[in-house]
């Protein structure tokens, strides 16, 4: 394709602007659309300008310059972001605190500075905004996760695609402060309409958005399945280092769980069927290890359904944020990983568990069976018994289990960026 027939792309990279940050904020959905950015990229079939928020705008820029250092990716925001307007939030804040005889002096000099520079930034926004135009003549505007800005949301000519993640707030609003009607997810779908189109992440988050979100042309909406980062593979090097660094016992054999406390993770009943499951079989050389969870909430909650919680704690390992290059050896190292969430809208950690040769045990609601397949053991969330049957049947039969470690590495194969946001791009140069 020449160049001058190229598609031009504005991609909303607000949410990579957490790049840097080794917290809750660096999610699934930050490295979905890292990856999909990546690919977008290698393509010659598009023309890619960057859109960011302005607050989140200095952040962007080093995360760019870092993992693209030698592109030629342009970045446009709301509204300017200069050392003046800078300057200009940082003297609004100044506590007028003084007490001596200057003090009326003093707060009429920092008004007038205040007037002055605020003048400067109305003018830079307005220019700004001349110059914006410039950019709503682009074909495409993408959105890796929130509703399309107001400056591009009413240009007709331009096609507008935003992925959906999951109807969570919706099914089960009690579960999460999503539903909260000011929030990021509360403005993504007050904006769903009939114009726009959309990619889900499964089958199962599809017809749940049509299923609730009536508004959307069913013909406008398209599933396109995730991957995980190529990182996550079989680790065959020595995992002591790792383990130490997490106070893993050396010479201890661990399973392993990676999510937040969202009571839809299902990490109570995860934890507390473990125990039960050591006491019945007075096992003692298993740990139960949980990669990002609010420990203090959680040993709360814990204790509320274990009367005898302290015996076993020494079994519970909570190891916090994990970093990008620990995750694939913990997965390798671990017995099994524990996933059995009530509600997904695809389910990474799984995938990555899968694709590290980790034997895993999901739910089999939602979206999970698409992801799994017969690669894992599949039980209702909310069965107690079924998650004691899972892991008896992990630790007592090691052939079976690294059948299903064979089985997740297979599976995972199925699913790559390059399918996913190929999928995306075939969907946005139909005519």
């Amino acid at each position: 394709m020449k160049n001058n027939s190229k598609l031009k792309m504005i991609f909303d990279a607000t949410v990579l602007a957490y790049g840097e940050t080794k917290n809750a904020n660096r999610s699934g959905i930050y490295f979905v659309s890292f990856n999909i950015l990546k690919e977008f990229y290698k393509s010659k079939n598009f023309e890619i300008v960057l859109y960011c928020e302005h607050e989140k705008y200095g952040n962007l820029n080093k995360v760019i310059t870092k993992y693209f250092p030698s592109s030629d990716l342009k970045i446009i925001t709301n509204k300017v972001v200069s050392s003046k307007t800078q300057i200009y939030e940082k003297i609004k804040a100044i506590k007028w605190f003084s007490k001596d005889k200057n003090e009326i002096l003093f707060k009429f000099f920092i008004q007038c500075l205040l007037n002055v520079l605020s003048c400067f930034v109305f003018f830079e926004n307005l220019i700004y905004k001349f110059k914006l135009k410039k950019y709503q003549s682009y074909n495409i505007f993408f959105s890796p996760i929130y509703k399309i800005p107001s400056a591009f949301e009413k240009i007709k000519h331009m096609k507008k695609y935003t992925i959906l993640y999951d109807a969570v707030p919706v099914i089960y609003p009690a579960l999460t402060v999503s539903s909260n009607p000011n929030s990021w997810y509360s403005n993504l779908t007050n904006s769903l309409n009939s114009n726009d189109y959309y990619f889900t992440d499964s089958e199962s988050a599809r017809s749940d958005f049509l299923k609730y979100f009536p508004k959307i042309d069913s013909n406008k909406i398209k599933t396109t399945l995730l991957a995980c980062n190529e990182s996550f593979r079989p680790y065959s090097k020595n995992l002591s280092a790792v383990k130490a660094k997490y106070n893993i016992p050396t010479n201890g054999r661990y399973i392993f769980s990676l999510c937040n406390l969202d009571p839809r993770k299902n990490l109570i009943r995860n934890v507390k069927t473990f125990i039960e499951f050591i006491k019945k079989h007075n096992i003692d050389d298993l740990y139960y290890v949980i990669g990002g969870a609010a420990f203090n909430s959680f040993i709360k909650e814990l204790k509320k359904s274990i009367d005898d919680l302290g015996v076993y704690m020494d079994k519970i390992i909570k190891i916090g944020y994990v970093e990008d290059e620990d995750l694939a050896p913990l997965y390798s190292g671990a017995e099994w990983f524990v996933y059995t969430s009530q509600y997904e809208g695809f389910g990474l950690p799984p995938l990555e568990a899968m694709s590290c040769g980790c034997p895993v045990i999901t739910s089999n609601n939602s979206s999970l069976p698409e992801v799994v397949g017969d690669a894992g053991i599949m039980i209702d969330w909310d069965s107690d018994e079924q998650h004691i049957q899972a892991y008896e049947k992990y630790y007592f039969d090691k052939s079976y289990r690294n059948e299903m470690a064979k089985r997740g590495i297979v599976r995972s194969h199925q699913f790559s960026w390059q399918k996913c946001a190929g999928q995306m791009m075939e969907k946005m140069m139909e005519k």
